[in-house]
């Protein structure tokens, strides 16, 4: 907007200059006028959305060039030479709109814009050029010069844009690995701390309570029958110290590391789909490679969830006949279906609790860098779809 303020009142001020340039660069000064106040009109923006910066992008590459047609409109004044000379003072103007397509956009669209802008201005000089000679050769040789410019310098910052949004996707990847890491490494050690914890509690309080538990039934045998205070006494305290021994049972299992860690993600989701189908009494099938590749354990952990909480709330809610879990791996990605042919539900009009669960379902996928969504219909069952890829080194 300033420099084509600057020509035009140059052009006003100096002699030698004709009212079609005048009128040119006044156009010009409007136009970017205008658009400088789209660009930072925020309405603008939000109402145009995705064609918001192409739209600006035309205009910016778009009036330069067709100013040049004004020529046209006075053949007399149409002059090669001096059109050649003034097309290099819209130079700076046309660098900006490529450097900016060059940006956000890919090479193709960079030779678009070169295509558009080189090839109007060879329309113009050949239509106001009387005759192809060889004085006129190098004259016609300028928009090539400049369209070679440009790509060159599209061409360089396209590279330069897509190698920086290759190492920020490899920054991105890194960070991924080192939580998945970092994760893997607490959960490594509060595994080995529960289990040692269990160890104690079993040797210790388990053992205690055992023994105390033995000595109770033995007093209990030379005591008289005769004697019902101490009986009851007896059977109450023998009661409760049976109850703290199941507890403490009850404890010690929930300490040790789960069945992942015992016997693997195969394994698990056997033993998962196993007791879901002897409590709803159908037949749930698993589909599962022989070899699954080495997983990060919160990965591991979170199939074996997904799994838990799908097949959960097909024996609690899906009613159906029949119910299969299928992991699949390809290269570096893995997915995991859960699908019944049960009752299936809206998902626009899930209860408070049960949404609750998806969300968590999904929440637990985003956390590992997976998607996981919900299939499902009234009277069309239900697909639980868990999408996981592995990053490349």
């Amino acid at each position: 907007m300033v420099y084509f303020a600057i020509l035009w009142g140059y052009t006003l001020f100096s002699a030698g200059w004709e009212k079609s340039v005048q009128f040119q660069f006044l156009g010009n000064f409007v136009v970017y006028f205008c658009l400088y106040g789209y660009l930072n009109l925020p309405i603008m923006e939000q109402r145009l959305r995705k064609i918001f910066l192409p739209l600006g992008l035309l205009v910016a590459a778009l009036f330069p060039v067709v100013g040049n047609f004004v020529y046209l409109l006075h053949p007399q004044q149409a002059d090669i030479f001096t059109i050649i000379n003034r097309s290099w003072l819209w130079l700076p103007i046309l660098f900006v709109p490529l450097v900016l397509i060059a940006w956000q956009y890919n090479f193709k669209a960079v030779l678009a814009y070169i295509f558009f802008s080189n090839g109007l201005e060879l329309i113009v000089l050949f239509s106001v050029m009387d005759k192809f000679s060889y004085e006129t050769l190098p004259l016609i040789g300028v928009p090539f010069i400049r369209a070679f410019a440009f790509g060159t310098v599209g061409y360089i910052v396209n590279i330069l844009i897509e190698t920086q949004r290759m190492q920020n996707q490899k920054l991105i990847q890194t960070n991924l690995r080192l939580n998945q890491y970092v994760n893997t490494l607490e959960q490594l050690a509060t595994n080995r701390e529960r289990n040692r914890l269990a160890a104690e509690l079993h040797d210790t309080l388990a053992h205690t309570l055992s023994g105390l538990s033995i000595n109770l039934e033995a007093i209990k045998t030379v005591v008289q029958p005769s004697q019902v205070e101490a009986q009851k006494m007896l059977d109450h305290s023998l009661n409760t110290t049976r109850l703290g021994l199941d507890e403490t049972r009850r404890v010690l299992k929930a300490l040790r590391a789960g069945p992942l860690e015992d016997l693997g993600l195969k394994l698990a989701l056997q033993n998962l789909t196993q007791a879901a189908s002897a409590r709803c009494s159908i037949p749930v099938t698993l589909n599962c490679p022989d070899q699954l590749p080495v997983l990060p354990m919160d990965v591991e952990q979170s199939i074996y969830r997904i799994t838990q909480e799908g097949l959960e709330n097909i024996v609690r809610h899906a009613n159906a006949t029949q119910a299969a879990v299928n992991v699949e791996v390809a290269a570096e990605k893995l997915e995991l279906t859960i699908h019944d042919d049960g009752v299936g539900f809206d998902p626009g009009r899930v209860p408070s609790e049960e949404k609750f669960g998806l969300r968590g379902l999904q929440e637990r996928a985003a956390s590992i860098g997976g998607k996981l969504v919900v299939e499902s219909q009234p009277g069309s069952g239900t697909t639980i779809r868990f999408v996981w890829e592995r990053f490349n080194d």
